[in-house]
């Protein structure tokens, strides 16, 4: 049964007015929660606050800012270079119906896409009413179906043919913790150790799932790519921009090997404090705010 119009959705404390009638926490409710989870220091007084996600008190509400935020990744994956013809899909959990997913149309370019262009798929598939009424991309269904039926905790995934990723998926391994930033994937990083061809079918997409696992946010797709996913579609994102990163700072540090320059790995405990301290889901969706706020900046038309 969808949650009551009530039900607050995105939890954080107290809210304040922002720019496009988002609203965003002043105070945290716990001080182990955001503050702890992203590390900020303010004034002695409390009142410098560092943003936080935003609370909304019905679905409405809730659904307007996730969609702003899902158009927006797929503005910034455009400038990251992720897009490549008809491939690449990210998909977000309705807030009012958990069954049903948001999505992209079918070749729409990732720079072109705008919330009213979002589409709303159902379990089986089908385009429903309450978004555009555009054909969707068959594979990314069969995905993203199976690792939002799989992972409750997930409410985003991103898949996308970087240039990157797809190079480093030919080794069919995770990356190396051989630097800070590759911590965020500590234990967090599956492997699919196959290639499966075009996903088509749903057996495919479940055998992806399977492989992501009951804990892991982020999968490499051996011969394929990768795909990342979050409890906001702004920490899928962020992740996958990472991780991409990830891959091609592996792929330099594989080609610079040779005596005197071998290869030095971060401890289990340092890894395991790092991955806590800087990548969590709090850290990930902060992470990802600075290419929100340039892309709401330089292209509003994205909010149309």
């Amino acid at each position: 049964m969808p949650p009551s119009a009530t039900e607050t959705f995105v939890h954080q404390p107290s809210p304040v007015k922002l720019a496009h009638g988002e609203q965003q926490s002043t105070t945290p409710t716990t001080e182990s929660s955001w503050r702890q989870d992203v590390h900020f220091l303010g004034d002695k007084d409390g009142k410098v606050q560092l943003r936080s996600p935003p609370t909304f008190d019905n679905v409405d509400d809730t659904r307007a800012y996730l969609k702003k935020h899902l158009a927006a990744a797929f503005r910034v994956f455009a400038k990251q270079g992720f897009d490549e013809g008809v491939a690449g899909h990210i998909s977000l959990r309705d807030p009012g119906n958990p069954e049903h997913f948001w999505i992209n149309p079918l070749s729409t370019h990732f720079s072109q896409i705008r919330v009213s262009d979002l589409v709303l798929v159902g379990e089986d598939g089908e385009v429903l009413p309450g978004g555009a009424q555009s054909a969707i991309n068959g594979p990314a269904f069969a995905i993203h179906s199976a690792i939002h039926r799989a992972r409750p905790d997930l409410n985003a995934a991103c898949h996308a043919h970087s240039v990157y990723g797809k190079a480093f998926s030919c080794f069919g391994r995770p990356i190396e913790m051989l630097y800070q930033d590759a911590l965020r994937f500590y234990n967090d990083l599956a492997v699919y150790p196959r290639y499966g061809g075009t996903v088509l079918t749903a057996e495919e997409g479940n055998r992806i799932a399977h492989a992501l696992g009951p804990t892991c946010r982020s999968i490499i797709l051996q011969n394929h790519g990768m795909i990342t996913c979050g409890k906001t579609v702004d920490e899928a994102a962020f992740l996958f921009i990472a991780l991409d990163r990830c891959c091609h700072s592996q792929l330099l540090a594989n080609a610079a090997v040779c005596p005197g320059f071998e290869k030095r790995y971060i401890g289990k405990e340092e890894a395991e404090f790092a991955h806590k301290k800087s990548g969590n889901s709090n850290k990930m969706w902060l992470a990802f705010q600075p290419y929100y706020d340039q892309v709401a900046k330089e292209e509003p038309d994205l909010f149309d």
